[in-house]
């Protein structure tokens, strides 16, 4: 039987829209050594670009400041377990990271966080954000580079390669998920 692969503008929306219903995303960042390392993070979405709240005094802010190569994945796992499994959804994102310190995008980032973070609406958690040397937390953006989006709505195991705009804010490019097995000459 064969499948009706999605169009590059279906795929976006699709992405777009799981960027703004999951809360929680594992973003792995590089120490000095090269090594990798994972925190759980929210993310509030700005069309592709996700923005990541954290404390002033953490590991990965520094190592983000260091690296700024990083990458995320966030999942759409249904509570139905096994018998929901082609509602299951992901996307592995490399980017890069940028620390936010322009009080306008501070704002934005801080405005998103709210209304996608029911819970934080009112609890007044992003008062504190300021430039990179002020305050106690800090708002770093995700610009997508590359990603793997695993959409089992398509087909089970149903897996494509994305590409995005240098800025991050578009999908420019689909690619078969098989490409990444192929030698390179």
């Amino acid at each position: 039987m064969s499948r009706t692969e999605p169009s590059l503008e279906e795929i976006a929306a699709a992405l777009t829209e799981l960027l703004r219903t999951e809360e929680i995303a594992t973003l792995a960042v590089l120490d000095d050594g090269g090594s990798p390392s994972a925190s759980a993070m929210h993310i509030a979405a700005d069309g592709l670009r996700v923005y990541m709240h954290t404390f002033a005094q953490t590991r990965k802010r520094s190592e983000m400041v260091a690296d700024d190569r990083v990458s995320y994945v966030v999942s759409h796992l249904p509570s139905g377990g096994y018998d929901e499994r082609f509602e299951t959804r992901s996307l592995q994102v490399k980017g890069r990271a940028t620390l936010v310190v322009e009080p306008v995008e501070i704002a934005l980032a801080a405005r998103l966080s709210r209304e996608q973070f029911p819970w934080a609406a009112d609890s007044g958690l992003f008062e504190n954000v300021r430039g990179p040397e002020e305050g106690q937390q800090a708002f770093f953006r995700i610009d997508p580079v590359q990603a793997v989006w695993a959409d089992h709505r398509v087909g089970l195991m149903w897996r494509t390669v994305l590409d995005f705009s240098t800025d991050g804010r578009s999908l420019t490019a689909v690619h078969p998920y098989k490409e990444l097995f192929l030698p390179s000459d």
